[in-house]
Formats: C-alpha cells, sequence, structure tokens
C-alpha cells in the first residue's frame, strides 16, 4: 500500500486505442484480496467470498519491514495462511515479500550476494509450512520512495541486481517449489527506469502495477453536489490521462518480453484522500482491462480495507470473519459485485492423494505411487512425482513424465516405482505430486500430503 499523500506526476501520451492490440492469452485471471494482516484471521477472505458470491482462491499479506527476522522466518504469519491455503483446493498465497529491513540493509549490499542465505532461510520456512506456488511480490512499489528498497536516486541498476540475487537463493535452496515471483512497479514508473530496473526475463514471471483512484490534475476530490455527468467528467478525466497510458504502458512492455501482467493493488478511493470517491467509472474500466483476453493479466487483488491513508474497501467483510461492514462507496461495489455474478468460476488442475504401495517401505526394495490428474482444459504439461524426506524436504528421487497431452475434463492415471537407497536413514518420507506447463515456464498444481514410513 502506498503511504501518505502521493502525487503521481504522469506525463504518458500512449493512446488508449493500443489496448485492444492483440496477444496471445493467458486463462481467466486469478481473483485475489487483500482483508488487512490478518494473520490469525485469514477467514476474513472467506467473508468476502461470501459477499462477492465468488470463489477467491487467493489471499494476500504483506511482510513487516522491521526486522530480519520477519522476513526470513516469519512463522507467526506463514502458519495461518497455510491453514487457509490448504483448506480448499486451488488456492493460492500471493506475499508481498521485503529486500531488507528498514534501516538494516541497502540496495548495493543485496545485489553483492550479503543477503543470499537470509532468502534462502524464507524460501525453506515457506516449504516447511507447505506455501509452496506462493506469488512472491519481491520488493514491491520499488519506484515509490517511501520504500526502503527505492529504486530511484540512481539505484536503479542496483535493484535490479537485488531481484536477481534473491530469485536465485530462493530458487537455488527450493528449486521445486513453484515459486513465482512478480516485479511490481507503481503504475506511474517512467518507461526509462521500467528498462533500467528490470531484472531480466530469466527472473520475472508476473509485471505488476499498483494503481488506485486517486487524480492530481485538477478534477478530484469531487465538490459537493458534483453527480451525474458532473461526476463521470472528472472520472473520465483523471482516466484518460492518467490511468490509461498507464496501462497501456505496462501491456506494452509485458508483451515486449512474453510476461503476464498483474494488478497486485487496485481500489477505489475516498475524497479526502484525493480520490474519486463512489467511481464507477473506474471500476468498470478497471474489469474491463483485467478480464479482456488481449491483455493477459494473470492475476489482480481487490485492496478491500480502510486504509489510514486511504479508503477502499467495497465488500460487506468485517474483520471477524463475518459481513456486517457497509461501504461508503455502494455504487462501486455493485458494479464490482455484478461483474462476478456473470462470471464462471475457473476449474483448476486437481489430483488424488497419492498413495503408498505397500503402505510401509523398505529401504533398498520397489514400491510404488499411484494417483490421477484431472486437466480443466486442452493442454500439454508435466507431470512429475518426487519422494522427499519428510522433515528436511530433502529431495531423494523423482519420476517425470513429459508431453502428457490431456483433453477437457480428462483424467490420467500415473504409477511409478521408487526405491529409497539404503545409505538412507528410515524415518517419515513424502510424495509431492507437481504438475508443470510443457516448457517448464509455470507450476499449475503441487499437492505435498502423502506421507509414509520407510523401514
Amino acid at each position: 500500500m502506498y503511504a501518505g499523500l502521493k502525487r503521481f506526476a504522469v506525463s504518458l501520451t500512449t493512446s488508449l486505442a493500443a489496448l485492444c492490440a492483440a496477444s496471445a492469452f493467458a486463462a481467466q485471471p486469478l481473483t485475489g484480496v487483500y482483508r488487512g494482516e490478518v494473520y490469525s484471521q485469514p477467514n476474513t477472505v472467506n467473508a468476502y467470498s461470501t459477499w462477492l458470491g465468488f470463489d477467491v482462491k487467493m489471499g494476500q499479506g504483506h511482510q513487516a519491514k522491521d526486522s530480519w527476522g520477519n522476513i526470513e522466518n516469519p512463522g507467526w504469519q506463514l502458519g495461518a495462511w497455510r491453514t487457509w491455503v490448504k483448506a480448499k483446493a486451488g488456492r493460492r498465497f500471493n506475499y508481498s515479500v521485503a529486500m531488507y529491513p528498514s534501516g538494516q540493509g541497502n540496495l548495493a549490499s543485496c545485489a553483492a550476494g550479503a543477503y543470499d542465505q537470509r532468502f534462502k532461510n524464507l524460501a525453506s520456512n515457506l516449504v516447511a509450512y507447505e506455501l509452496q506456488g506462493t506469488i512472491i511480490r519481491l520488493g514491491w512499489e520499488f519506484s515509490g520512495g517511501w520504500m526502503p528498497w527505492y529504486s530511484g536516486n540512481g539505484q536503479q541498476a542496483n535493484f535490479a541486481g537485488c531481484f536477481r540475487r534473491i530469485v536465485t537463493a530462493m530458487r537455488t535452496q527450493q528449486p521445486n517449489a513453484g515459486f513465482e515471483f512478480d516485479w511490481n512497479p507503481n503504475y506511474d514508473i517512467s518507461a526509462a527506469d521500467l528498462a533500467a530496473t528490470y531484472p531480466g526475463d530469466a527472473y520475472v514471471d508476473y509485471i505488476g502495477l499498483d494503481m488506485y483512484d486517486q487524480g492530481w490534475n485538477g478534477a478530484y476530490p469531487i465538490p459537493a453536489g458534483c453527480t451525474g455527468s458532473c461526476a463521470l467528467t472528472r472520472w473520465q478525466s483523471v482516466w484518460n490521462s492518467q490511468f490509461g497510458p498507464a496501462l497501456t504502458k505496462f501491456k506494452s512492455f509485458a508483451q515486449s518480453h512474453g510476461k503476464r501482467l498483474s494488478v497486485p493493488e487496485w481500489g477505489v478511493n475516498d475524497g479526502a484522500t484525493m480520490g474519486g470517491g463512489d467511481d464507477t467509472y473506474y471500476v468498470q474500466q478497471m474489469l474491463a482491462f483485467i478480464f479482456n483476453p488481449t491483455n493477459n493479466v494473470g492475476y489482480h487483488s481487490y485492496f478491500d480495507i480502510q486504509a489510514g491513508d486511504g479508503h477502499h474497501q467495497l465488500s460487506s467483510a468485517d474483520n471477524t470473519g463475518g459481513n456486517t461492514f457497509v461501504t461508503e462507496f455502494p455504487n462501486a461495489a455493485a458494479i464490482f459485485k455484478n461483474h462476478y455474478a456473470g462470471l464462471a468460476q475457473p476449474t483448476q488442475w486437481s489430483t488424488t492423494k497419492a498413495t503408498v504401495s505397500p503402505a510401509t517401505a523398505t529401504r533398498g526394495q520397489s514400491f510404488n505411487v499411484t494417483g490421477s490428474v484431472t486437466s480443466p482444459s486442452a493442454q500439454t504439461v508435466v507431470v512429475k512425482y518426487e519422494i522427499r524426506n519428510a522433515s528436511t524436504t530433502a529431495l531423494v528421487t523423482d519420476r517425470t513424465y513429459t508431453a502428457q497431452a490431456f483433453m477437457a475434463g480428462q483424467t490420467r492415471s500415473y504409477t511409478s516405482a521408487f526405491v529409497i537407497p539404503t545409505s538412507l536413514s528410515a524415518g517419515t518420507y513424502r510424495v509431492d505430486t507437481l504438475v508443470f506447463t510443457a516448457d517448464w515456464s509455470q507450476t499449475l498444481l503441487y499437492r505435498n500430503d502423502t506421507t509414509f514410513t520407510a523401514n
């Protein structure tokens, strides 16, 4: 979230018509929500789903920026999110990860590798809490001067280097965790800084932009009594001068790098903080962009809270998991909710829980792992079984099935024979079932709930 009232000096003039340019598209964007730092009660995300009438599959959380302990080992935070993610198939965690604590690091040191072990620890802790597949917003909103890892003032190259080091450290430590990394400035970043801070295609899964309905061209706040066409004119003015050009800029940049877009934070904004208030036009335009397949948006997350530096909440979700809150943006809320009323719930890849036969394996002797995978669409993928030490998560052995062609709704069964070497200790081991895109670029499914004993 942004800090204080931030004046965005947008000088972009790219035509909004470029939004109509064709491109390859991904599946329906994943819908997420931020409901505050509800570490002990991520069920408030469920209350949001109840209001929306749509099963929201992604919950968002932010790391504290006060200590290394809260960056590399935030167990107090991850435990609650593990419970929420594991409660229903297809759920994911969207995690804003700090590059270093405020006043306790710098981009140059990070780029030189000084913090590598910190992020290896974080990777292992995410896996320990069974949060594989997390989307990591590493150094989020880095183009904002309020962030410790601000990329301005000549730090663009150091920021890119820091991003590369952290991604490499986390992938090296947990190469099969399926983490995805979101490179996420604010929407008003200059085209030059987009290029200078970009760490490279090998380190980025999503190109994200945060964009709230605050206006700086004199149209906001909307005066009392300015309703109907008067308000619409002001809303359109802000959109056409700030938001439309920014979306065009980001879409073009993402397409040039073959990456999916994301909108990790967006929301209406109250007039007291230079917002457009109950802005139906902003919500309509944002949803139209996000769900237009030619824009290749992988996910979006609405910032559904009343923050100290801006009110945004549309839903009736309260902070105890109920639905008693009354929004100050009823018309925008209706537009948002009505969009989802006509939207089909996206289907997900699924798998049965793997079984081990015999149930207790003997080291040095063969045993079988069996399970099935169901595809929501016609697609060719990679299916993989991994055997890991349940306590250390060390990989013991694996089996990969490449070029697996599925029809929509098809279920395919897989049985693989494994042997745990006698050189390894007796104890508890684990089967992980994974599905990747055919080129290994995306993790579609990661299931790790089968444990067994090896004597």
